[in-house]
């Protein structure tokens, strides 16, 4: 027990080494090929989990919102969640708004990549 427990924390600690060293050379050069297989990775995970985000609950912070959330109730989140389903991103697409996001210097970390890239995912129609 206490082995795989070793072993899980030392992967983990490998890992976010290697995540960190990806983003720095991302941050160095955008077009180099560890760079771009990198974010082809981070895209093509965030796509592979995609379908079982959609349909999550609808913020409702503003007044609009609020409105559509409850006036509209039911009905108006299972057309957003059809609505997700069918408009799931082109891949190219994602990859390169990760780049522009790394060449505008608005990546520096992990916590970054996932703001970025849940941004790119977002689909409500609210905002």
């Amino acid at each position: 027990m206490r082995i795989t427990l070793l072993a899980l924390v030392v992967g983990l600690g490998f890992s976010s080494v290697a995540s960190a060293k990806q983003i720095e050379v991302c941050n160095q050069d955008i077009n180099s090929v560890v760079c771009q297989n990198y974010l082809e990775g981070v895209v093509d995970g965030a796509l592979m989990y995609k379908g079982a985000a959609v349909g999550q609950r609808l913020e409702s912070d503003g007044y609009e919102s609020r409105a559509l959330k409850y006036r509209g109730g039911k009905r108006f989140q299972e057309a957003n969640r059809t609505f997700c389903q069918d408009n799931l991103p082109d891949r190219d697409v994602l990859v390169a708004g990760l780049a522009e996001s790394f060449s505008a210097n608005e990546i520096k970390n992990v916590e970054d990549l996932a703001t970025a890239m849940s941004g790119l995912l977002d689909c409500q129609r609210l905002k």
